[in-house]
């Protein structure tokens, strides 16, 4: 006999034709064997960017790729690719095993943690997944998300008894007079751990510069009242713009460390950044000089806020 016009089949056949016309379309072929298939360029796109690069776990924050580029993840399944895999499921396709509904991006530890499927059965899975990728979908909520004080995790190191600035900058100052000097450094570094890194490189580079061409007109050094520096030497010298320069400038004034202001070069005012004095003395001139002599970088005190160079150096 015939079923339908053909020949008589299995019934596991006719399971499958039935199947195929309950989902609207007629599939004669055998069940494909599991096989598991890498994902799809524009899959793995899509994983990623739905991230916010960071891990799908709840209130995890390793990053799924490193900070020089390299991708550091792990693309899970949430039902396994292959049979006597976790959550394994046979009604699924292959290509829908592979399909960006069915795949997260996890860190290593978390991926294996949610190996436990009675614990993390494929609703909680698919929950997280949901979740996260909700909160990562609009470019702006990622970055609120993601936002850090980074100024918080600065350790400054603080000056102690200047033995090594006494000593190369001449100053002959005796064991109370050091004492008073460190504690005064030591409140402009409190200062200095809430200024964001980038304003502080441009510090330390701004002085120094001022130390280079400190006998020209370009740039003024009064013992008692604040260094300024021509804006048109900074922006040769550094290859910035004025907006860029005036934008740093502003941001050390919100501090009171710096600031833009008019200088009087003998023919007109030109535009300059200014460095302020600190209590009533030109620290950063002190700092510069310091640094020229010793050889000791100017980002070991702006950028790592470490001021025990100003220190006699431990004995080897």
């Amino acid at each position: 006999m015939t079923w339908l016009g053909l020949p008589r089949t299995s019934g596991r056949f006719r399971h499958a034709f039935h199947v195929g016309e309950a989902r609207g379309n007629l599939d004669f072929t055998m069940s494909e064997k599991p096989k598991r298939l890498a994902p799809l360029s524009n899959t793995l796109r899509e994983l990623f960017l739905k991230s916010g690069n960071l891990c799908a776990f709840p209130n995890c924050k390793i990053l799924m790729m490193d900070e020089d580029g390299a991708f550091v993840g792990e693309v899970c399944h949430i039902e396994a690719a292959e049979e006597n895999g976790e959550r394994f499921n046979p009604a699924m396709t292959n290509e829908e095993r592979r399909a960006a509904s069915n795949l997260m991006l996890m860190c290593g530890p978390h991926h294996r943690k949610t190996d436990d499927v009675e614990k993390y059965p494929v609703e909680t899975l698919r929950k997280f997944k949901e979740e996260h990728e909700r909160r990562y979908s609009h470019p702006d909520r990622a970055i609120l998300e993601t936002l850090t004080d980074w100024t918080m995790s600065e350790v400054s190191k603080p000056a102690q008894n200047l033995t090594r600035l006494n000593t190369v900058m001449e100053m002959d100052l005796d064991d109370e007079m050091r004492q008073g000097t460190a504690d005064k450094i030591n409140s402009h570094l409190e200062l200095l751990e809430r200024v964001p890194l980038n304003a502080r490189h441009f510090l330390g580079a701004v002085v120094m510069r001022i130390q280079r061409i400190r006998n020209t007109p370009a740039a003024r050094v009064p013992r008692l009242s604040r260094m300024q520096i021509l804006i048109s030497d900074l922006r040769g010298a550094f290859r910035l713009s004025q907006e860029t320069i005036i934008e740093q400038a502003t941001e050390l004034e919100s501090y009171g460390i710096g600031g833009v202001d008019l200088m009087d070069t003998g023919n007109s005012d030109q535009p300059s950044v200014y460095i302020s004095n600190w209590d009533g003395w030109n620290l950063w001139d002190l700092i510069a000089r310091f640094c020229l002599k010793s050889s000791v970088p100017i980002e070991k005190f702006c950028d790592e806020l470490d001021f025990t160079p100003l220190d006699e150096p431990d004995n080897p």
